[in-house]
């Protein structure tokens, strides 16, 4: 591309500028696009990352040219008004990939980053561009060990709620932080942290053990030389993101990510990503429909261990490939680089441990810890998590932020029964659709996953093991039943149903209506206000809407 770009008479300026930078433009030129920043633990090193995969691409033959992105991580920051940055910050990452690139010099692209809304806005800004890309991430971060015991970053939210309860002596506190994690990478004891990472093996676009491999690792760094080899391949085959996602590329995604246990921010990001291409029958409801006919098979079998090293360990998500593929749920036909299907990538793979990673006919759970649910809480739906108890009903309590949740909780006020309603948290409301995590972190803390249920416009946690209902659209500040809720109210979730009802007579509403003062005003500043407007609703992915 660049060489054909130069040659051409006009063009004289910038081949003095490709001459200045010091470009060689004989070789192919893949550009290494990196999210490094040092105050991130997901972004950290990545410089080191970066260093590898420019040895993969020059083995290779090929010349390359580093460039960075803004970056943000959520890993520290649940709680906080600074995670409502999280989910607009991928599609400033698209705009910024899209300015990158707009030089016409790449052959392809070698993705650099970790946090999932990050590397997501990278593959939106990869199809607006369509230069053949590749993705590799820091990896997991080591294990927290405590009491013998390994944990993830959760770990830190829950002796909260312990200590304020007695669970955990106060005195217990300086031995909890002499095991502040030391290493950096991903949330080791999430999937969600790392769903995105996950499935972007399956489509070819990041090769074996990117999204489960330790950060810090022997294996890490020879992911990041593979990555480099791997972006030149389809640089040269000219295996564009447009040719590879396709419909039942993207399908297999979902479940392959539904199979894991589901991440609600992987679907919105898939359904993004469905806008961009032009694809119209990934929707909400098609989600919802494959969540229902998708088993879950990954299973942690030892529970003093993090769930991703077990799965790593397993096989990672080739194996996961593996058995879905043998149960028919993904179609192995579509390929992931040229001439290769993904049937025969992933030819030869064994399946380490059949506890952790399930055969089909030995499922963890007969479908998806996500699912779709609809009522008159919810018209146009939302995503429900649950592991135990598919049904709950409840009396409603309601907060119109998670940090009041949060208050509500540490102050006791939330009881066996509650139905846990957070408002003002989507992505017009909040704005930004923040990930409820703190709240939910508590409530385990506080043993009461079983015991109560939370509703919430923003997204929700994978690692709760009670009912929580996120995504709800129409979110908060719009005319519905959601955004006059009212403390008392009785909730009625039923997963085997899809529904989510609340008993109000239509007199009743309507005077509601007249009584509330629906609107947001919960705005932050001059940029999430305007991604607030330009963003569409949860159910379309908070995928880009011109202004009308």
């Amino acid at each position: 591309m660049l060489r054909e770009f130069i040659e051409q008479l006009d063009k004289l300026p910038q081949k003095a500028m490709v001459n200045c930078v010091g470009i060689d433009a004989e070789k192919p030129l893949i550009g290494i696009i990196s999210a490094q920043s040092d105050v991130s633990t997901a972004h950290k090193d990545l410089d080191a990352i970066c260093s590898r995969v420019k040895e993969g691409i020059l083995a290779s033959g090929a010349s390359t040219k580093s460039a960075y992105v803004p970056s943000i991580d959520c890993t520290a920051l649940h709680g906080t008004q600074s995670l409502k940055y999280d989910l607009p910050s991928r599609d400033l990452t698209a705009n910024a990939v899209e300015l990158i690139c707009s030089n016409e010099f790449f052959d392809g692209l070698v993705f650099v980053a970790s946090e999932p809304n990050i590397v997501a806005g990278m593959l939106l800004g990869a199809i607006r561009m369509n230069i053949p890309c590749a993705f590799v991430c820091e990896g997991t971060m080591m294990p927290i060990v405590y009491q013998n015991k390994e944990r993830g970053f959760i770990h830190f939210y829950e002796q909260i709620a312990r200590i304020k309860t007695g669970k955990t002596p106060f005195e217990a506190m300086s031995e909890i932080e002499s095991n502040l994690p030391l290493a950096l990478g991903t949330d080791c004891e999430r999937y969600g942290a790392n769903s995105f990472n996950c499935i972007l093996e399956a489509v070819g676009l990041a090769v074996r053990g990117n999204g489960t491999a330790a950060a810090l690792s022997v294996e890490r760094k020879n992911i990041a030389y593979k990555t480099g080899e791997l972006a030149v391949k389809l640089a040269n085959s000219k295996w564009t993101p447009r040719r590879l996602l396709t419909q039942t590329s993207l399908c297999n995604m979902a479940i392959l990510d539904l199979a894991c246990g589901g991440s609600s921010t992987t679907m919105l990001n898939l359904l993004a990503l469905a806008k961009e291409l032009g694809i119209k029958n990934l929707t909400f409801k098609t989600i919802g429909d494959m969540a229902k006919s998708t088993p879950l098979l990954l299973n942690r079998e030892d529970e003093n261990r993090c769930i991703m090293p077990q799965f790593h360990n397993a096989g990672g998500v080739y194996a996961m490939l593996k058995q879905l593929l043998e149960a028919r749920l993904v179609r192995g036909d579509v390929y992931v680089y040229d001439g290769v299907s993904l049937e025969q990538l992933i030819e030869g793979v064994t399946v380490n441990n059949i506890q952790v990673i399930r055969p089909a006919d030995n499922s963890v759970m007969g479908s998806s810890r996500l699912r779709a649910i609809y009522g008159n809480v919810a018209e146009d739906g939302a995503f429900v998590q649950y592991r135990n108890e598919p049904s709950f009903t409840g009396t409603a309590k309601v907060y119109s932020n998670e940090e009041m949740a949060v208050d509500a909780l540490l102050h006791r006020e939330i009881r066996s029964g509650d139905v846990v309603v957070i408002r003002g948290e989507g992505p017009k409301s909040g704005p930004g659709m923040r990930e409820i995590y703190t709240s939910l972190a508590l409530l385990k803390g506080f043993e009461l996953e079983d015991k109560v249920a939370v509703i919430t416009d923003g997204r929700i946690s994978d690692f709760y093991d009670g009912i929580a209902v996120g995504h709800i659209t129409p979110e908060s500040g719009e005319q519905s039943l959601f955004s006059v809720l009212q403390d008392g109210d009785e909730i009625e979730i039923s997963v085997p149903k899809g529904k989510i009802n609340c008993d109000v007579k239509a007199k009743e509403l309507s005077q509601r209506y007249r009584d509330a003062d629906i609107g947001v005003s919960n705005y932050g500043n001059f940029f999430l206000k305007n991604w607030a407007k330009t963003c569409s609703s949860a159910t379309e992915g908070c995928a880009y809407k011109a202004k009308k």
